[in-house]
């Protein structure tokens, strides 16, 4: 009962809060006119009740008023690079509501879960998830093929697939990641955004998943946050309900393990922000193309390619060509240095030392930093990549190179891809609504400053 009382104070509260243009002005229709002021003195003060009559008259004023939508949503990010691979958010879905560990990923627009459809396990799923499987009822799957948000959802997939005969009352997809794929159907239910009401949202009912068999399988989540730019995106939707104003996102990934997610008109943090347009002929969070440099050098001759910012990618990738440079460079580097080449199940490319490293503060001395040159009608940036943001260390004390060949994978062929080992202490931006990119160096696990703006604004 009293957790009940207090979440509708608390929803009261906000309403009062969000209405503050609307207090001035009650406040100038209360308030006691120059004459009044001028004979103050000699006027006895009101008293108690006449006070307590007037602000019930503003409070009631104000509650008439609409609430508006919410300037900024913070979710609390679980997680790191190594060992667990990936930063979750907890959402609240379905009827009744449940938790959900959700990975964030700004390189997908749709979110969804793990599921067991009516008279159908998950295939593939996980078989000790992070929660019990989600469980749509049946009016939950009525999203028909022919609706508005699974044609928003064909159009990211691959060859824009039409609607089945077979099946017309229901929205498919079939998504190919760079490690493994999911099936499922699109569906509509309940999701509790940060402590407000609840709305319904569109996302995936994932009954099929498929992971390669050499890959270790990291702790559980129980599906992915689809931050991407298309329509049926996670902040998408939420402006679409009123819930935010701006659709911005921002996430901070601590070194030493978690992070936070910014979702709205949030406060940028203090200082120089690198911002860059986003490329309009790609529909992913790109600067477009940039060149790879070693120590300030270009490698080689290589040429510039794309690159996509994805937080729901672990490690970077690079093209095939670039990668076997770049650890050419690498291994030539350590030829003076007391580290060894060793095998580590966590990485392909691994070094021992004399000792076991305990962190890549150990050994980052060893190794020159990298950045990305990036230029933009006849303006270059440089996106910073020092060794902590392309090194781990492993539990076996080895540090490995958390940079991967992309060649063996067909959509990253030709793509830069950044992953969350390089965004680590960096304040990313993507800005949706002015079409552009940044970022600026933080201490993740410290940004106290930005929570306590943020929370004061929800």
């Amino acid at each position: 009962m009293r957790k009940k009382k207090k979440l509708r104070h608390a929803k009261q509260w906000r309403r009062l809060s969000s209405v503050a243009n609307g207090y001035k002005y009650l406040t100038t229709l209360f308030a006691p006119s120059k004459e009044t002021q001028s004979s103050s003195r000699d006027v006895k003060p009101q008293s108690a009740p006449t006070m307590a009559a007037m602000w019930s008259r503003i409070i009631g004023l104000l509650l008439l008023l609409p609430l508006g939508p919410s300037s900024a949503i913070k979710f609390p990010l679980i997680g790191n690079v190594y060992p667990d691979g990936h930063f979750y958010a907890t959402l609240q879905i379905g009827h009744p509501l449940k938790p959900y560990f959700l990975d964030i990923d700004t390189g997908s627009n749709l979110t969804w879960l793990e599921c067991d459809l009516p008279h159908q396990r998950c295939k593939g799923c996980h078989p000790r998830p992070a929660h019990p499987h989600y469980k749509p009822a049946a009016h939950n799957l009525m999203v028909r093929c022919h609706s508005w948000i699974c044609a928003e959802l064909r159009k990211d997939l691959p060859g824009s697939p039409k609607c089945p005969k077979n099946d017309p009352d229901r929205c498919h997809y079939d998504i190919q990641y760079v490690s493994g794929k999911s099936k499922g159907v699109l569906v509509n239910d309940m999701m509790f955004i940060n402590g407000r009401d609840d709305k319904n949202c569109f996302f995936g009912c994932g009954y099929e998943q498929e992971e390669p068999v050499d890959q270790p399988s990291p702790p559980p989540v129980d599906g992915i946050l689809g931050l991407g730019r298309g329509n049926v995106g996670f902040v998408a939707q939420l402006k679409v309900h009123n819930k935010i104003t701006k659709n911005v996102i921002g996430h901070c990934l601590s070194i030493h393990g978690n992070g936070n997610l910014y979702i709205g008109d949030f406060r940028l943090p203090d200082g120089h922000i690198t911002w860059v347009p986003m490329s309009r002929s790609l529909p992913y969070y790109s600067p477009g193309p940039a060149t790879l440099l070693y120590d300030k050098h270009p490698i080689r001759d290589n040429p510039a390619f794309n690159v996509v910012f994805d937080s729901g990618s672990t490690y970077t990738y690079m093209p095939g060509q670039i990668y076997h440079d770049l650890l050419s460079k690498v291994q030539e580097t350590l030829r003076k240095s007391p580290l060894k080449k060793v095998y580590d199940p966590a990485l392909p490319q691994c070094w021992k030392g004399i000792m076991p490293f305990r962190s890549v503060d150990n050994v980052k001395n060893e190794f020159k930093a990298l950045s990305l040159k990036i230029t933009h009608a006849h303006v270059t940036s440089n996106f910073n990549i020092p060794p902590e943001n392309y090194l781990i260390v492993t539990k076996y004390g080895n540090v490995c190179l958390g940079i991967l060949d992309g060649s063996s994978h067909p959509l990253l062929k030709h793509l830069i891809l950044i992953g969350d080992v390089t965004m680590q202490d960096l304040f990313v931006i993507y800005d949706n609504d002015k079409n552009r990119l940044g970022w600026i160096n933080a201490q993740c696990n410290a940004m106290h400053d930005l929570e306590s703006v943020m929370d004061s604004r929800l």
